[in-house]
């Protein structure tokens, strides 16, 4: 019985030497994922400015008086084409009329008209001068032939070329800064506000003068 026993002992202990307990495989650790690089949010741009065509303000074509001096008591002729205007006006002397037309006139005394022409974008204003003196006008009186504003309307800021021509002066100048100037000639100017630019023109027998506006909008 105990030879048993014993038997019984050694298998068992050689049985728990013979166990080798295996543990389960390590999961591996879980990759580390990058951070994502950094996305700008979408820039959406602007709108462009696109500026107003300055075509759909009103066009004075034509603005002149003939002759430009007469001696007083005399008659001269206004002349105007207006374009793109619903309502047009001439002062000093004439109210509201047709948008084309001319008129006689005869002021006592060298006058400036001003034509308004007015849309539903804005208003555009030309000048000229009628030169009325005592005296008849000789050979050798002064005479404007032109004077002119190219463009006549400008955007803040920007420029304009005043051009004029005249003949029979021993002297000329422009107001507004511009000061003495040659019988024929260009110059540049930027007015930040509309502005009306006065032509003079001198000699022994007399003066012409004659206005041109530059219109700011």
């Amino acid at each position: 019985m105990k030879k048993a026993l014993m038997a019984l002992l050694l298998v068992a202990a050689l049985a728990a030497g013979c166990v080798t307990i295996v543990a389960p495989p390590a999961s591996p650790a879980p990759a580390e994922t990058p951070p994502a690089a950094y996305q700008p949010p979408p820039v959406t741009p602007a709108p462009a400015q696109v500026p107003e065509p300055s075509f759909n303000l009103p066009e004075v074509a034509v603005f002149n008086v003939a002759p430009g001096n007469i001696v007083s008591g005399n008659f001269a002729t206004l002349t105007w084409e207006v374009r793109n205007a619903y309502d047009v006006e001439i002062e000093p002397g004439l109210s509201i009329i047709r948008p084309q037309g001319s008129q006689p006139v005869n002021p006592p005394f060298t006058t400036t008209y001003r034509l308004m022409a007015t849309n539903d974008r804005g208003s555009i204003l030309a000048t000229t001068t009628l030169t009325v003196s005592g005296v008849p006008p000789t050979i050798d009186t002064p005479v404007v032939k032109s004077f002119t504003a190219n463009p006549p309307v400008i955007s803040r800021g920007g420029s304009s070329i005043l051009s004029w021509r005249t003949v029979g002066g021993s002297s000329a100048s422009i107001d507004k800064g511009v000061g003495t100037v040659s019988g024929e000639g260009i110059t540049q100017v930027s007015p930040t506000a509309t502005t009306t630019y006065m032509l003079t023109v001198t000699s022994p027998d007399g003066a012409q003068f004659q206005t041109v506006t530059v219109n700011v909008r």
